[in-house]
């Protein structure tokens, strides 16, 4: 392996690639479990409401029905370049390449996975505040159900702290929603989101092997429930803010999309005594649809 004075920074960018993909792809996951990731070329992303075309109706070998999903709410997602660069200098390579190529692409990783977490953890956060395709925010009270004017409403939005009781209930309102289609909505709720003061009971209620995780996935806890916990440092849930969602069906409405995925390049300076790695990704979150999940905002 080569550390000359002119070579050394591309030397070193293939072990400081291996380590930040690595590290990355590792911790991802947690979020994967929760998000449909998309990847694509486009400058922003459509994202449909659930439902929209009906009950299929009796086929008598003449014309056919055709689709029409004009009552549901179409989100659109625009991802947003972010970027941080680290200097590395040639002493530092020379003593030990491989060393410095891992601590680099390690921060650089833990950078990039904790900016997608950041926002990760503000969608639920913003929850209340942050309006959605149907004009309402993602947890509220007067959902329009479809796109018409007379269209009715419902909530996914109640007030009850963090119980078994308070979960079932939660359950039992979902069994009411209807899609904009007007069709029932076969919902599972069947994965509990908290913030870190409510973890404790989060954990009394699903079991104590019930944390999702990055290689855990979701479903088969011995209470059939997983849990993970949605907050930290000021972002997400806080205090009493808790939910309960479809693990099918909220990767279907709630997006990660990515225009390029967090990646390092090197970027020599003029100065060959100095070169910086730089962490790159381009994304958004969004949500498409309310009915997957019900929050709670105790008083």
């Amino acid at each position: 392996m080569s550390s000359d004075l002119y070579t050394w920074s591309g030397d070193m960018y293939p072990l400081v690639k291996k380590r930040f993909d690595d590290r990355y792809a590792s911790r991802i996951n947690l979020i994967g479990n929760l998000c449909g990731i998309v990847k694509q070329n486009e400058l922003s992303y459509e994202l449909p409401g659930l439902g929209g075309y009906g009950e299929l109706p009796v086929y008598t070998g003449g014309e056919l029905s055709y689709a029409d999903g004009s009552k549901s709410f179409l989100t659109t997602v625009t991802p947003t370049e972010r970027a941080l660069a680290l200097p590395v200098s040639y002493k530092r390579a020379k003593i030990d390449m491989v060393g410095e190529a891992e601590k680099v692409g390690t921060r650089l990783a833990d950078s990039a996975y904790m900016t997608v977490l950041s926002e990760f953890y503000r969608m639920f956060g913003n929850a209340y505040t942050t309006k959605g395709a149907d004009g309402v925010t993602w947890a509220s009270a007067s959902h329009p159900v479809d796109t018409s004017e007379e269209s009715e409403t419902f909530s996914n939005l109640i007030t009850t702290e963090l119980s078994v009781a308070a979960i079932c209930s939660a359950q039992s309102a979902a069994a009411d929603f209807v899609t904009s289609d007007g069709l029932p909505f076969a919902a599972n709720l069947d994965l509990l989101l908290v913030s870190p003061d409510l973890e404790g009971t989060a954990r009394e209620i699903c079991g104590e092997d019930s944390l999702l995780t990055p290689v855990g996935g979701v479903g088969g806890s011995e209470y059939g429930m997983k849990y993970m916990v949605v907050g930290g440092g000021g972002l997400g849930f806080s205090g009493k803010k808790w939910a309960i969602a479809d693990s099918m069906l909220l990767p279907e409405v709630l997006k990660l999309v990515y225009i390029t995925e967090p990646t390092v390049v090197v970027s020599p300076r003029d100065n060959p005594l100095m070169t910086d790695y730089i962490s790159y990704v381009d994304f958004a979150f969004g949500f498409g649809d309310a009915r997957p999940i019900i929050f709670s905002n105790p008083a």
